[in-house]
C-alpha cells in the first residue's frame, strides 16, 4: 500500500508540473498576442490619423479648385464683354470708312480697337491660367484622396486584426491569431502604400 501511495504522489506531482508548464506556455502565448495587438492598435491609430489628414487636404484642394473655377468663369465673362466691345468698335471703323468719316474719328476707333485687342488677350491668358490652377488643384485633391483610401484600407485591416486577436485570446485559438497577423501585414502594406502609392486603389 505504501508503494501505491508513492506512485500516486509522483503521478500528482507529474500532473501538477505538466499543468504548470502548460499554463506557463499559455501565459507566454497571451503576452505575444497582447504585444501584437498593441502594435496593431498603434498602426491603426497612425493609419487613421493619416487618412483623416489626407481627407482634409483633399477637401481644401477641392475648395481651391472651385475658387479657381469661379475666377476662370469671371475672366471668361469679362473676356466675352471685351470681345463684344472689340467687335462693335471694329464694325464702327468699317462703317466710318464706308461713310468716309474724318481721319481723327477713324484713328480714335483704331486706338480703341488696339486697346480692346490687348485687353482681350490679357483676359484670355488670365482665364486660361485660372483654369490651369483649377485643374492642378483637382489633380492634387484626387491624389490626396488616393492616399486617404490606402490609409483607410489599412485602418480597416488593423481594426479587424485587433478584433481577431482578441477573439484568439478568448477562444484560445492559434489559428485566429495567425489570421490576425496576416490581416495586420495586409494593413501594414496598405499603410506603406498610403505614403508611396505603389498600388492605386
Amino acid at each position: 500500500m505504501g508503494q501505491e501511495s508513492i506512485e500516486a504522489h509522483e503521478l500528482m506531482e507529474s500532473l501538477s508540473e505538466s499543468i504548470e508548464k502548460r499554463e506557463e506556455k499559455r501565459d507566454q502565448w497571451n503576452v505575444k498576442v497582447a504585444l501584437t495587438t498593441s502594435i496593431l492598435a498603434v498602426f491603426a491609430a497612425l493609419s487613421n490619423l493619416e487618412s483623416e489628414q489626407r481627407t482634409s487636404e483633399a477637401i481644401m484642394l477641392k475648395n481651391s479648385a472651385i475658387f479657381y473655377q469661379a475666377k476662370a468663369s469671371d475672366q471668361w465673362s469679362f473676356y466675352q464683354a471685351k470681345k463684344i466691345k472689340l467687335h462693335l468698335s471694329e464694325n464702327q471703323v468699317h462703317l466710318i470708312a464706308f461713310l468716309h468719316s474724318p481721319k481723327g474719328e477713324r484713328d480714335r476707333l483704331s486706338t480703341l480697337i488696339a486697346k480692346y485687342k490687348t485687353q482681350v488677350g490679357n483676359i484670355k491668358r488670365q482665364a486660361l491660367g485660372f483654369e490651369q490652377q483649377r485643374d492642378r488643384m483637382n489633380d492634387l485633391s484626387d491624389r490626396a484622396l488616393a492616399h486617404h483610401h490606402a490609409f483607410a484600407l489599412g485602418v480597416v485591416c488593423f481594426q479587424i486584426s485587433i478584433v481577431l486577436s482578441s477573439m484568439a485570446v478568448m477562444l484560445r485559438r492559434n489559428s485566429l491569431w495567425f489570421v490576425s497577423i496576416g490581416l495586420g501585414v495586409l494593413g501594414a502594406i496598405a499603410f506603406v502604400n498610403g505614403f508611396l502609392m505603389f498600388v492605386h486603389l
